[in-house]
């Protein structure tokens, strides 16, 4: 995969790790949404000054973008995220994650998640749904609707795949 492409899905990724919409990312970042949104699928080149300012804008550093392989992610939501798989921009995006104990934060943003617990107990809050799930359980969401996924006792760990848009 080329280093653009992987920047662009690894943009792509810390945004929806951090919950945020492209129009925040771009308020943060000084940018308007529409390039924001060229520059994620590839519609427009992706220079190292859009890497500084959205790197900025995603708390993190231009070159944990820019590294040559993936590695684990901690957020700052507590969270740790590693990309299972090959990160593509058109992909859906698949990762592991270690979910705190914490109370829960809803977020929304466009797309779609199924997750699969694989190991602890979990709170899924989708909308006014309040789910337990047990190592073992699945679900699947819109993430339009607002969501939290916090471990109940101990940290516990997912399997989640995330689609930005369900294709028709």
């Amino acid at each position: 995969m080329a280093i653009e492409d992987l920047v662009r899905a690894r943009l792509r990724q810390a945004r929806f790790e951090r919950g945020l919409t492209v129009a925040e990312v771009a308020a943060r970042a000084g940018m308007a949404a529409s390039t924001v949104s060229r520059l994620e699928t590839g519609a427009r080149r992706l220079t190292l000054a859009h890497v500084e300012r959205l790197a900025r804008a995603l708390d993190r550093s231009p070159d944990a973008l820019l590294a040559g392989q993936a590695a684990s992610v901690p957020a700052a939501d507590g969270r740790t995220w590693w990309p299972v798989g090959s990160e593509r921009p058109d992909g859906p995006h698949v990762y592991r994650v270690v979910l705190p104990v914490q109370p829960p934060v809803r977020h929304q943003h466009e797309g779609h998640q199924w997750l699969h617990l694989l190991d602890g107990t979990a709170r899924l809050l989708v909308g006014p749904t309040d789910r337990t799930l047990r190592a073992g359980d699945t679900a699947e969401f819109s993430t339009w609707e607002p969501h939290a996924l916090v471990a109940l006792d101990r940290p516990a760990e997912a399997l989640v795949v995330f689609r930005a848009a369900v294709p028709s």
